[in-house]
Parts: structure tokens; sequence; C-alpha cells
């Protein structure tokens, strides 16, 4: 049987997680999870209600799904 210590086991306990949660940022960052919604131009606010949704399909004008009103993108009111 292999001996022990508590405090060399926390050790390595401690090292293998930092790791793993390391190797998970890094791969949700290379797939560009991290970056967000908004950074394809999806990302749309209508100015009428102030709901934020994501269309994909249009890229200059849309419909909001709240308020069913068609908007430009980046449109004040």
């Amino acid at each position: 049987m292999i001996k022990i210590d508590i405090d060399m086991l926390v050790a390595i306990y401690l090292m293998i997680s930092i790791v793993i949660l390391f190797l998970w940022i890094l791969f949700e960052w290379r797939n560009g999870f991290l970056s967000g919604p908004g950074v394809d131009g999806s990302l749309w606010e209508c100015p009428t209600c102030f709901y934020v949704y994501v269309d994909s399909c249009s890229e200059g004008i849309s419909k909001c799904p709240r308020c069913q009103t068609l908007h430009r993108k980046h449109e004040k009111v």
C-alpha cells in the first residue's frame, strides 16, 4: 500500500482541480463561447419596447417578437 500524507493528498487534489479548470476555460475560449452572443451582429434591441432578442436571419431590418414592430439596426426612436 502507498503511504501518503494528508497534506500531499490535498495538494495533489487542488493541483488537478486547477489544471482541469484551466483546460476547461481554454477550450471554451477557443470555441468562441466566451466571446458572447452579440459579436456576430445577431443581437437586436427593439427601440420601442427595449426587448433584446437574437435574429440571425436578417441583417438590416428585423421584426421584434414582442411588439411586432419593424426597425433597422441601431435605430433610435
